[in-house]
């Protein structure tokens, strides 16, 4: 009986795990040129940082930093663009994650395009 029923939990974790491992909202396709933005994470694209914080409904702050001078920002709602330090941006879309973590450990993010104007 033990044996069978050790045999039954294990069938029903790895059912479990196969099934938890398609779960979660894959992105969309993005256009060429779109970048995945981790909230509070610098990730640099061409010759400027970006910094999606603040990620909130469908909406992201976006602080650009071209190393010369501040930082500047500018708040986004998806489907907006802004002009932020001489370079177009737009919000895509965007994923917040509301579960607990550690500070830094935020799985939220955004999709966001340079635009050339």
């Amino acid at each position: 009986m033990v044996r069978g029923r050790s045999r039954f939990l294990w069938v029903l974790a790895v059912t479990a795990a196969l099934a938890l491992s398609g779960c979660g909202d894959d992105p969309a396709e993005q256009p060429d040129g779109a970048v995945q933005l981790r909230q509070n994470q610098p990730t640099t694209v061409g010759d400027v940082r970006l910094v999606a914080g603040n990620i909130w409904d469908d909406s992201i702050v976006l602080s650009v930093d071209d190393g010369d001078g501040a930082a500047e920002n500018a708040d986004l709602a998806v489907g907006e663009r802004a002009t932020i330090k001489g370079r177009s941006f737009e919000l895509l879309s965007v994923h917040e994650d509301t579960a607990e973590s550690a500070p830094g450990g935020s799985g939220s993010y955004a999709w966001v395009l340079p635009v050339d104007d």
